[in-house]
Parts: structure tokens; C-alpha cells; sequence
């Protein structure tokens, strides 16, 4: 892509060139009391330019408006990303299974705790 920037800049740049060596007649610009005198080429190229730099000025105030929502939302989005991986986390942990517990069972019972009628006491 910035092989096709480079160009069309210079596409550009040969028809600025072309247009200059065939507009070479003499102009003179009067603005207020200035009065400048150059050529035509020269004359619609400051022209261009200026009509650049005043487009650019415009759509400034809207880019750094919207480099500034990106900024905020792509944080956001790192914010919401980090708190997803501490729920995925705490939900692993309690997906972990639940130890068993021995069943009374197969537990020896002390010889206080057993009943009286189960054929251990000698009388």
C-alpha cells in the first residue's frame, strides 16, 4: 500500500512539474494592499496548498475528537477483557471437582461411641 502512495505522489509531483513549464506567464495577485506578482503555476499551486491546509484545519478538531474515543474505548475494551479472564479463572476453580468425603461406614468407631447391644460388652 505505501508502494502505491509513493506512486501516486509522484504522478502527481510530474503533472505539478508539466503544468508549471506550460503556465508560465505572469499574474499579479492583489489582496487588500498586498500585491504580489508571480506566476500562474506558482499562483494555483500556493492556491492548492493553502485550500489543503485550511481543508486539514477543518477535519482537525473531528480526528483528534475521534483518536481520543478510541483511546478511551480501547481501554475500556482492556478493562472488560482482564475482568473476563479473572471470571474465567474463578469459574475453572469452581468447576474443579469436589473431594469426597468417606462414608461413616467404613469409619472405625471408638469403643465409647458403639451401642450397647452390638456384643462388646463383657459383663
Amino acid at each position: 500500500m505505501p508502494t502505491l502512495y509513493l506512486i501516486v505522489a509522484l504522478l502527481i509531483a510530474v503533472v505539478a512539474v508539466i503544468f508549471a513549464l506550460q503556465n508560465s506567464m505572469l499574474v499579479t495577485i492583489s489582496f487588500f494592499s498586498w500585491t504580489v506578482t508571480g506566476s500562474f503555476s506558482l499562483v494555483l499551486l500556493a492556491t492548492l496548498a493553502i485550500g489543503v491546509l485550511i481543508g486539514l484545519l477543518v477535519l482537525a478538531p473531528n480526528l483528534l475528537r475521534k483518536t481520543f474515543k478510541s483511546s478511551s474505548q480501547r481501554k475500556r475494551i482492556d478493562a472488560l477483557e482482564n475482568e473476563v479472564s479473572q471470571h474465567k479463572a474463578k469459574f475453572a476453580e469452581l468447576q474443579k471437582p469436589v473431594p469426597t468425603l468417606s462414608t461413616p461406614d467404613s469409619q472405625q468407631l471408638p469403643q465409647s461411641l458403639k451401642k450397647d447391644g452390638d456384643g462388646d460388652d463383657k459383663y
